[in-house]
């Protein structure tokens, strides 16, 4: 009578038995969790148990925050140089042209037509 020899496994197989062992152990992590987590929940809340107690230390944010970009007090946005047709301004030059701008500039018009004289200031 002839012995067997000792069952061979591939990798394969061996990688196989893997990834079903690990679908396994996601299900009944999954179908559990929740359980736990309510428990947990219940049992901090009648005992009053702090983030604290439990080692969660609650810092500062480490990162700062930074200021808006305003106009610094004490100096004064840029002074209107054109004057749209529904009395719009624009300091020109600064920032993205407004669509009355582009729309007087599309028209073939020229801009300087619509500067603001000295005396026109209100």
């Amino acid at each position: 009578m002839a012995t067997k020899g000792p069952k061979v496994t591939t990798l394969a197989d061996i990688k196989a038995q893997m990834a079903e062992l690990q679908k396994q152990h996601d299900a009944i992590v999954a179908n559990e969790k929740a359980t736990i987590i309510a428990e947990m929940k219940e049992k901090i809340s009648d005992y009053g148990i702090t983030a604290n107690e439990l080692g969660f230390q609650l810092s500062a944010p480490t990162t700062s925050i930074k200021p808006t970009k305003s106009t610094p007090a004490g100096k004064n946005k840029a002074e209107a140089k054109y004057r749209g047709p529904n009395n719009e301004e624009w300091a020109g030059g600064i920032g993205a042209r407004p669509k009355w701008v582009k729309a007087i500039l599309e028209a073939g018009e020229n801009i300087e037509d619509y500067r603001i004289k000295k005396e026109e200031t209100v």
